[in-house]
């Protein structure tokens, strides 16, 4: 089993996600790829290197950046979850789409925030939804209010609802494209606190918030799994 290192962060503190040494290597691979895919003819390698340092820049915001998703994501998800305890009679994919829809659309009327940051940390939240979704399946009592994510707002309503619950989030999964497997999460994505696997050596990370996924801390790689 690989050992699991902790990367806790304040979600309103933005950290390097990946050291200049681990971004340069990053870039490297990138360019060779990209070089790779025309066969290695009719390119310039310093066109191959700008393009795959704007590529991993923009997978690994700056500290900025991050400064704003992470706030964004939080009110995000505050409103979602508010929606989704205020709701009432009977429950559907509608209801848990409208809350989700009404939830950004709040934020989007701000004017406070990019369309860029608004949609990117959507998507991330999104995922995070549809990943604690999948796991408790038709069963939610079993799970706890931390397992559960947003939806944990729903575990104290009844067996009965709870059912429809599970019934509403699996239809508004269908609808959303989302499949019933554990998402790919990529370095760079705000995520819920949890604990995540790299799918590439298997090194575990561990964030003791909703924060910045960074690159692998072992191998440099951009993408996890959920444990």
């Amino acid at each position: 089993m690989r050992k699991t290192k902790s990367a806790g962060r304040n979600p309103h503190s933005a950290d390097l996600l990946a050291s200049a040494e681990q971004r340069q290597r990053m870039i490297a691979e990138a360019a060779y790829y990209r070089a790779l895919r025309r066969g290695f003819t009719d390119g310039d390698p310093v066109d191959d290197w700008l393009a795959a340092e704007r590529e991993i820049n923009r997978i690994l915001p700056n500290p900025k950046q991050q400064k704003e998703e992470a706030i964004v994501y939080q009110k995000l998800r505050a409103r979602v979850e508010k929606m989704l305890a205020d709701a009432q009679g009977v429950i559907n994919a509608e209801t848990v789409r409208q809350a989700f829809d009404k939830a950004t659309d709040e934020i989007r009327k701000t004017g406070t925030h990019t369309a860029e940051t608004i949609g990117k940390t959507a998507a991330s939240l999104r995922k995070d939804m549809a990943d604690a979704a999948a796991k408790m399946g038709p069963r939610w009592e079993a799970f706890s209010e931390k397992s559960a994510d947003l939806f944990g707002v729903w575990r104290d309503r009844g067996s009965v609802f709870l059912a429809e619950a599970a019934g509403a989030v699996g239809e508004w999964l269908q609808q959303t494209s989302s499949k019933l497997v554990p998402p790919v999460y990529r370095a760079g994505e705000m995520v819920a606190a949890g604990a995540f696997e790299c799918t590439r050596c298997g090194e575990g990370v561990t964030l003791g918030t909703a924060a910045h996924l960074p690159a692998c801390p072992k191998c440099g790689a951009l993408e996890y799994r959920r444990k």
